[in-house]
């Protein structure tokens, strides 16, 4: 089903790119997963996906190729980058021995600026395909992944609409199993994404390393969230994209059924590794102070968390 794709390598099979890497494996995708840390352990354990949606069904990844070296997996047809945005500079050292002329690229990373990484160091004429991933998926251990909420993940293409080697990639994660949905614009999508990720990415670490139910459950907090909502809105106004109230509305309900849910974000924070400032909330408050939209809560958020990440 998925031979048609073929050669594909996964660089940072973490909590996302782990489970989609595992879900496309499954469906028969030729998937090579490079893992560094957690080599030893998955190489020997393997690779489990917990489906809470179905039950809390446990999923075995079959046939697991997994590598310690980009080197040992050599070029592909397409490479899935799944680390996060803080290793955006390193990544034409991290994917070269992976990428040749023919090799198409997907990130499936949070925030914005990723595709225009990836053409300075690849080429702008490169097919480059963004994944949004409106999911909530946690790593519970090096070799278990938990699905908390599938929801989908909406592809868009950097400089174009899908080209139909793209195509080919989206309806691979179809055929797994996943949701998808195809944007015709990838900074519309952009800016949708970060309506939900920049006030709770960034609120669960300013309000003192919480949840989201408790963001929700607390007034000021919450009103700080639909503010930031608002902000992001505005910004991608100013660059012709609109986007409904009823959008931001539904954000705030489909946090509230996620319970306990701690973001990927929070997680990093807790676990003092590097977090996706500049990505997730730097770069949309430049691009929006670029088209002089006021964004003041945005830019006391951006300011609070570089302050409590060192300005990681």
């Amino acid at each position: 089903m998925g031979g048609e794709l073929g050669k594909v390598g996964l660089v940072g099979p973490g909590a996302v790119g782990g489970f989609y890497g595992g879900m496309l494996a499954n469906a028969g995708v030729d998937l090579h997963f490079l893992l560094r840390s957690t080599y030893e352990f998955v190489s020997s354990e393997g690779l489990h996906l917990i489906h809470h949606a179905d039950g809390g069904r446990k999923e075995p990844v079959k046939s697991l190729k997994a590598y310690r070296n980009a080197s040992e997996i050599g070029p592909c047809d397409w490479v899935i980058v799944a680390v996060k945005s803080t290793a955006n500079d390193e990544l034409g050292s991290i994917l070269e021995p992976l990428v040749d002329e023919r090799t198409s690229l997907l990130t499936l990373q949070n925030g914005m600026g990723n595709v225009e990484n990836l053409a300075r160091f690849f080429g702008r004429e490169r097919i480059i395909l963004a994944g949004l991933c409106f999911t909530c998926i946690n790593r519970t251990e090096p070799n278990r992944i938990e699905s908390i909420f599938p929801g989908y993940v909406q592809f868009g293409q950097y400089g174009s609409s899908p080209s139909p080697k793209a195509e080919g990639m989206i309806e691979a994660f179809e055929n797994a199993g996943v949701k998808v949905r195809r944007a015709e614009s990838l900074d519309e999508a952009l800016w949708r994404k970060l309506c939900w990720n920049v006030p709770f990415n960034g609120l669960s670490i300013a309000g003192g390393g919480i949840t989201t139910d408790r963001i929700l459950s607390d007034a000021v907090l919450r009103a700080r969230a639909r503010f930031i909502m608002d902000e992001i809105q505005a910004g991608a106004k100013a660059h012709e994209i609109s986007i409904e109230d009823s959008f931001l509305d539904r954000q705030l309900e489909l946090t509230e059924p996620m319970g306990p849910y701690k973001p990927s974000s929070l997680i990093d924070y807790l676990d003092k590794k590097p977090v996706e400032v500049e990505a997730i909330w730097g770069e949309p408050l430049r691009r929006g102070l670029s088209k002089k939209v006021p964004m003041p809560e945005l830019e006391r958020l951006y300011r609070e968390l570089l302050a409590l990440t060192d300005g990681s």
